[in-house]
């Protein structure tokens, strides 16, 4: 019997990592109008991106209901795997309490939920660090208790370049659109108590905003796993990507630098250009 590390689709983990770590996703909702697709199958940002600037108006997002993940545990179930599942945060997303009544309805104490209290590659993280630790010898429920306790640890933050997707999904008003977009202002999105909220707000260009947030998030966030970190954006440039992960080694703080691309679920809440630094604070304790 072998441990397999499963998630969904907003871990927004490259298909390289998620085949170099042998971890599972089962994929989100999105719906353009009427047209259901798959996060990473059948739907991509790009598809987003042509989407509301023909219709003005942004895509839903949905979890898999409790049936969908009683079939994606059971095929691993079924092989005689003890799973370990991280999703996205209770507080973000249905997913976490549909994969607690799939458990209790398949009867099964070989399938381990565990709340990432993140999204993207906040839960990444966790993912990549249970994974680890199960080759390390380490039992699904050792894995699933320290996972809870790490979530609590995760330095999950953005920087937002423009306000257009969150004033079309109405948590910005036209007015604060407007004032914005005249003087330049970017707000620094964070989760905090597994939800996603805004906690501060940058004038000004996007590269020096970056730049300084990046520092920002370094010093109030100062005790990192320095094992890895993710630069995790909304189909940046990759110029100014590569620029933002060259600021960051020149910190000298974690031995790998990943960056990855947010999905379409993602990507539907946040907007294109949308770039943060996500990594583990909690000084590396395993």
């Amino acid at each position: 019997m072998s441990i397999k590390i499963t998630s969904d689709s907003t871990c927004d983990l490259p298909q390289e990592l998620l085949d170099k770590y042998e971890i599972s996703t089962i994929p989100l909702c999105v719906m353009l109008g009427a047209d259901e697709f798959y996060d990473g199958q059948t739907i991509t940002p790009s598809n987003i991106f042509e989407y509301v600037s023909k219709t003005k108006t942004l895509p839903k997002t949905a979890a898999r209901s409790v049936e969908d993940f009683k079939e994606f545990f059971k095929q691993f179930l079924d092989n005689g795997d003890e799973v370990v599942h991280i999703g996205i945060s209770s507080g973000l997303s249905v997913c976490y309490n549909n994969c607690l009544k799939a458990k209790e309805e398949l009867g099964s104490d070989k399938l381990h939920i565990v709340d990432g209290r993140s999204l993207s590659t906040g839960t990444g993280l966790l993912l990549i660090h249970a994974a680890e630790l199960a080759k390390k010898g380490k039992t699904a429920t050792q894995i699933a208790e320290i996972e809870r306790e790490r979530a609590l640890s995760t330095q999950a933050s953005f920087i937002v370049e423009t306000l257009d997707y969150l004033h079309k999904g109405g948590r910005c008003s036209t007015l604060s659109l407007l004032g914005a977009n005249i003087l330049g202002i970017k707000p620094r999105l964070q989760v905090v108590d597994s939800k996603l909220i805004s906690t501060g707000k940058y004038r000004g260009k996007m590269k020096p905003v970056i730049l300084k947030y990046i520092d920002d998030t370094l010093s109030n966030f100062n005790n990192p796993d320095t094992a890895r970190c993710f630069i995790t954006h909304a189909s940046a440039e990759p110029e100014f990507v590569e620029e933002v992960v060259n600021y960051v080694k020149t910190k000298n703080l974690f031995k790998e630098i990943f960056v990855s691309t947010a999905g379409a679920t993602i990507t539907s809440h946040c907007g294109k250009g949308t770039l943060g630094i996500l990594y583990i604070n909690d000084g590396g304790r395993r």
